[in-house]
């Protein structure tokens, strides 16, 4: 019994040191991302998760029992978000390999996430990240995705058919009472369910974010100040009026139609400005997902490219092909002309912009691993695409950071390094307020109290190239 007792305290202690495992980031440029800035020479000090001191390092006295990391010629800033996601396990063959996928995720500086179309799987993904079983990013997780119908296979189910007021109702009060962080709209909703879904969700104190569907509009959605996915409906406001395809253009699943695509050259982009200053007016975030749109839809990527980059090793190998598979479908049915997909691009491009210069909040969000598209890799992606748009470096770099902290209603402990904030950071060898791109070189990744430096990280990703296999 005395051994066992003895055993069981030597555990505590064990733990409570690697807990309390303390570090100190030496003489690093620091980002703190409150302001456009960077500071050299700083020293920040780490103790149990949580950043204690910052200053100049002629002036922090790093205590003897700290680990000291080199940070010459280096950069610190927070840890990315990545606030559209998703996992493998909804596609192919529904095998979960979501442990291997989180730490794809870390090693590419993601140390928040959000999953947007929920699963009792994620559920237990963000419970074991939480609790130290797994390594990965933190998880927020909204609901299975509300929809009207649901004409696809029914293998993985990560949806909800609501097609009344009452199955609204109910849906989103289970949701809440089953630990989901917010609910997901997605497809084929009427304005009946809508309503029903977004009163009901306020009134139980959730979020709602998704798409906005054609039986909606944009003007209802700013209305109720929901989380707007995909720029939905923003497109359709430029249309001269609704003769054209019933006022429906290039919005999300109309880009698989060719009579929505042939509203694209009457498009009115002086319109933009106005629109921008409406969203601004109705305080809602926006999630652009614009890499995802280009890459597939877009500008699209030759066979070449998609194979050379490094998202590709990473796709389940069935899932690979059923990619392929989709992709010349939509080249041989659907493929508009090169004009009109510049157009597209051009509005969409031009939309961001007006919108970020209107003042409203953007966030950074991949919509992976959809078509040749991994969680990680395609986050750096967008923000170039942020930067492609028109935003500078510094406003790219709030879009997965200080915006995402902010709507998630965890800015008092994320977005930005401060004392007193959680030591969520991604340590850089170049600094990415001169070209956003140098994300992606990480020479290490602060999460959950724990040092992963570029040997580590390099582990992981080849650990997880078996999702690929």
């Amino acid at each position: 019994m005395l051994r066992h007792i003895v055993l069981l305290y030597a555990l505590f202690l064990l733990k409570t040191t690697l807990l309390a495992q303390s570090y100190a980031i030496r003489d690093v440029t620091l980002i703190p991302m409150d302001r456009n800035i960077s500071i050299p020479h700083q020293t920040v000090l780490i103790e149990n998760g949580i950043i204690s001191k910052i200053g100049h390092f002629s002036k922090i006295k790093i205590p003897k029992s700290f680990t000291t990391i080199a940070g010459t010629d280096k950069f610190l800033l927070p840890g990315l978000m990545d606030m559209h996601a998703h996992f493998f396990q909804e596609q192919g063959e529904h095998v979960n390999t979501t442990a291997e996928e989180l730490k794809i995720m870390l090693a590419n500086g993601l140390t928040t996430v959000r999953i947007m179309a929920g699963h009792p799987d994620y559920l237990e993904a963000r419970g074991k990240v939480r609790n130290g079983q797994w390594i990965g990013p933190e998880l927020y997780v909204a609901s299975p995705q509300l929809v009207g119908s649901w004409p696809w296979p029914e293998e993985f189910k990560n949806y909800e058919v609501v097609d009344s007021h009452e199955k609204a109702v109910a849906a989103v009060k289970r949701f809440k009472a089953e630990g989901y962080d917010a609910i997901k709209l997605t497809f084929m909703l009427s304005r009946e369910v809508f309503n029903a879904v977004v009163h009901t969700a306020y009134e139980i104190g959730m979020k709602v974010t998704g798409h906005i569907g054609p039986q909606v509009k944009l003007p209802r959605a700013l209305q109720t100040g929901m989380q707007i996915e995909h720029m939905d409906e923003f497109i359709d406001q430029l249309l001269p009026d609704t003769t054209y395809n019933h006022g429906e253009s290039v919005s999300d699943m109309n880009l698989w139609y060719p009579k929505a695509w042939a509203t694209v050259p009457f498009l009115d982009e002086d319109k933009i400005p106005g629109l921008a200053r409406k969203v601004r007016d109705a305080r809602v975030y926006v999630t652009p997902t614009n890499h995802f749109f280009f890459s597939s839809f877009g500008r699209g990527m030759s066979d070449e490219e998609i194979k050379s980059s490094p998202d590709f090793q990473y796709i389940p190998g069935s899932i690979r092909s059923e990619r392929w598979r989709v992709r010349k479908y939509y080249q041989d049915a659907i493929m508009p002309a090169p004009e009109h997909r510049e157009k597209y691009v051009r509005v969409r491009e031009a939309l961001t912009y007006a919108l970020w210069r209107a003042g409203v909040k953007l966030m950074a969000g991949s919509d992976s691993p959809e078509w040749f598209l991994v969680q990680g890799f395609s986050l750096h992606k967008e923000l170039e695409a942020f930067t492609q748009a028109g935003l500078s470096p510094f406003a790219a770099l709030q879009t997965a950071t200080v915006n995402p902290a902010d709507y998630l209603g965890i800015g008092q402990r994320k977005g930005t390094v401060e004392i007193g904030k959680d030591a969520d950071l991604l340590l850089l060898d170049a600094n990415p307020l001169e070209q956003v791109e140098y994300t992606r070189r990480i020479a290490g990744v602060f999460k959950g109290g724990k040092w992963y430096e570029k040997a580590s990280l390099a582990k992981m990703l080849e650990e997880a190239k078996r999702v690929g296999e």
